[in-house]
């Protein structure tokens, strides 16, 4: 839209006509190799010769237009001899540049054509600037006027005659001038309606995120959202926040996981492919040292290195490979680099796509235009540019061949490598356009987001690359409890390489990092009374009863243990409270989530206090067996209410001690939280000669407090628990995450604290996690 608006305004024909014709010249010359008639070497040396100010005055640059294409018809008829059908298209293509270019200036300044009558008019019309389709029409008046001037001293016939052509003429330019503009109004305005789009339909106010699509059978969106901010929807996201159609916390929604491959932050990406990257730096611009700036560079660098490590160029994006359906079409779908994306499986097909390097041509230009290259050598050009793409993957390649070029052309990827180019050769000439756009302005700000200074990155594990084809991968049946009550505990493991959780059938269980204790736990089959637990208490009339069967022991309506793939469940109906518990150990980072689900199943509103509980080890689970009471002076704890966190750390007993920091936070999600305190003393909460399942702190009465204490510091046994009070309606649901994790650092514990409060990067967790299962 911004260049139609900017067409009135530019030269009728612009400085890079000459040039463009030049190219057109320089192609021609490459194709046709020591076949080339000599006419075409006359040719080059008469285009470089022309002066500057030839191709600036209207008159000077119509006569050399006019002498190419005269000389462009006598090089085609010099080729009428070469069998070449490549060079033939290529001079034919040069006859029309040079007419059309001799045609569209003859259009808009017909009088051009006119022979001078004498030499006062020629030395004026020579010197004639080339005009803008606006000036052809604001200064119709001025140019007959000093053309009248001129001729109304002393005017001879012939230079009355010519000026009464002249005035006719030059009317005619500037109506089909007025026309153009108009064509072009029209254009502009079309553009801007197709850009006027309707996103209320796919974006969910829940999670802020907009769904990948939406079915028009059964009328609903799709369950799938773009939550990450390395993905082509960002360019979406950034138009519908400017259009007024999106809220911001659409943008700030999209998830930011980084990986440091090579030690560069780089955002990650579903696929780990070029046009998840790039394809919007196509026409938004870039800012240095920015999140996203150093995005693109690291994942140039991290393509580059992945083709090194596999022997072949480098660029992998989404494209055709070689698969065909019973209609002879090749098959599309999206590949990428491990390392960048969260998709399992990217090592398994190895497909390198051109135009992906012509994307990279924005970040890398030397390093693009050697790989492009080298396609070209190893016969990647077609009759209409590169091929679609060139597949190595083993399972798909004939026998004895250790490639297989994919001869197709796709228009959107060609069009995108031409963006590419314009962006290299033109200086940013889209991008300038964009920022431009007044509509844009005002949200420039969201592409100039800064690199984090402290983050945990993503831990990948990095995929066997020689591994063509991943086996099936096994269903494990889920193991469905329906009772508390087994004659032994029944176990389920979570675990990422690191983080370990164990959870019994009736909710009891142990956190551990490594050799490193989190949460007490204590081996006895007949109590199981140990672990992290959640407490609910009615407000109204003081009845509590826990998530799982443990640490309460109140005996549900309904209860069920659910143990499958990388997940525990509980259900559980209380008092008209349904209530549903999923844990999962994260895969990339060394946190359990524990995610309640609490419904209200009765007709009226019920108030509620939701409490945490873990009791705090960060010792080796002998050595806490062996003397607690010791272990637990050296625990201490700090509440950070702005993140709704408790930080625990164990003081070093020596200088090679290592440091550990565990975090644990409750974070509400579908309601604002009414109350919230906190609790690391373990006797304030169970209170004396009390037990678990029936702790001082969860005892109701107008003389005991309904709010924690808020001790922290030094303790004597030290626990975490937080307590927050939720109201919820008839039939509503609030979710509440829990999450406790171990890192090095308290700045890291902090990080971590903060990323698990956005409920989308808390999404993730079961995703991954289930993911992490199958490999």
């Amino acid at each position: 839209r911004r260049g139609l608006i900017d067409l009135p305004d530019q030269k009728i024909c612009g400085s890079q006509l000459l040039g463009g014709i030049g190219d057109t010249i320089a192609v021609l010359a490459d194709v046709a190799g020591a076949k080339a008639p000599k006419q075409l070497a006359n040719f080059r040396k008469y285009l470089a010769s022309l002066p500057d100010p030839d191709k600036k005055m209207l008159k000077p640059l119509r006569r050399r237009l006019d002498e190419l294409a005269k000389a462009s018809i006598d090089l085609a008829r010099a080729f009428d001899t070469n069998n070449d059908r490549d060079a033939l298209w290529w001079v034919k293509t040069l006859v029309h540049q040079c007419s059309d270019a001799l045609e569209e200036i003859t259009f808009f300044c017909p009088w051009i054509t006119l022979t001078h009558p004498s030499a006062r008019l020629s030395e004026f019309l020579e010197t004639m600037e080339i005009p803008t389709l606006r000036e052809l029409i604001t200064a119709k008046k001025k140019l007959i006027n000093v053309i009248e001037n001129m001729v109304s001293i002393n005017a001879t016939a012939e230079e009355i005659a010519w000026f009464a052509d002249f005035r006719r003429m030059i009317k005619e330019g500037s109506v089909r001038a007025a026309e153009r503009i108009a064509a072009i109004d029209r254009l502009a305005a079309q553009a801007n309606d197709f850009a006027d789009m309707d996103y209320s339909f796919l974006y969910d106010k829940g999670s802020h995120l907009l769904t990948i699509g939406y079915n028009t059978t059964e009328r609903r969106r799709d369950a799938s959202y773009y939550d990450l901010l390395a993905s082509e929807a960002r360019f979406c996201s950034f138009i519908g926040i400017a259009q007024g159609q999106l809220p911001q916390e659409n943008w700030f929604a999209l998830g930011r996981l980084l990986t440091n491959p090579r030690r560069y932050p780089v955002l990650l990406s579903w696929d780990g492919s070029m046009f998840e990257y790039l394809m919007p730096l196509l026409v938004m611009p870039n800012y240095e040292s920015t999140l996203l700036d150093q995005t693109y560079t690291a994942a140039v660098r991290r393509q580059i290195d992945y083709g090194k490590s596999r022997g072949v160029p480098w660029g992998i994006s989404e494209s055709g490979y070689s698969t065909i359906d019973v209609h002879q079409n090749y098959q599309y779908r999206a590949f990428g680099v491990p390392g960048l994306g969260l998709k399992r499986g990217l090592s398994d097909d190895l497909v390198v796509a051109p135009y992906a390097s012509a994307l990279a041509l924005m970040v890398a230009p030397e390093e693009a235009c050697l790989n492009l290259q080298r396609l070209a050598r190893e016969g990647m050009e077609g009759a209409y540019g590169f091929y679609e793409a060139i597949d190595y993957t083993s399972s798909r390649l004939p026998r004895g061949k250790s490639s297989v070029v994919v001869k197709s052309f796709m228009a959107h990827h060609q069009g995108m490598s031409l963006l590419a180019l314009s962006h290299l050769l033109l200086d940013c000439s889209m991008q300038k356009r964009f920022a431009s756009e007044p509509m844009f302005q005002s949200t420039i700000l969201l592409l100039q987001e800064r690199i984090p200074r402290a983050v945990a990155f993503y831990r990948q594990i990095a995929e066997d690359t020689t591994m063509r084809r991943a086996t099936p991968a096994r269903e494990f049946p889920a193991r469905i409890f329906k009772t508390p009550h087994t004659p032994i505990p029944k176990v389920q493991l979570l675990s990422n390489g690191r983080y370990h959780v164990m959870i019994t059938n009736a909710g009891g269980g142990y956190s551990r990092f490594q050799e490193l204790g989190i949460t007490r736990w204590r081996e006895d089959s007949t109590r199981d009374n140990w672990g992290t637990f959640c407490y609910i208490r009615d407000i109204t009339n003081g009845e509590f009863w826990s998530t799982a069967y443990q640490p309460t022991l109140k005996q549900p309506e309904r209860y069920e243990a659910i143990f499958s793939d990388a997940r525990v469940e509980f259900r559980r109906r209380d008092h008209e409270i349904d209530t549903h518990t999923q844990i999962a150990v994260s895969p990339e980072d060394d946190i359990e989530l524990r995610r309640v689900r609490i419904t209200n199943r009765s007709r009226k509103p019920r108030e509620l206090d939701i409490t945490s509980y873990a009791e705090i080890v960060l010792a080796a689970p002998a050595a806490d067996a062996l003397h607690p009471a010791f272990a637990n002076l050296f625990v201490q704890t700090e509440i950070i209410r702005e993140r709704q966190t408790i930080l625990c750390t164990r003081r070093p007993r020596s200088k090679d001690d290592p440091s550990h920091w565990m975090f644990h936070l409750m974070a509400l999600h579908g309601t604002p939280n009414k109350e919230v305190s906190y609790e690391t003393d373990r006797l304030k909460f169970i209170g004396r000669g009390n037990t678990l399942a029936d702790p001082q702190a969860m005892r109701w009465s107008e003389n005991i407090s309904e709010t924690l204490s808020n001790t922290q510091g030094s303790v004597l046994d030290p626990i975490a628990a937080i307590r927050c009070r939720v109201l919820l309606d008839a039939g509503a649901s609030v979710t509440i995450d829990i999450v406790s994790g171990i890192s090095e650092t308290r700045d890291q514990a902090l990080g971590l604290a903060e990323k698990y409060h956005d409920q989308r990067l808390a999404d993730r967790v079961f995703d991954l996690a289930w993911t992490h299962s199958q490999v």
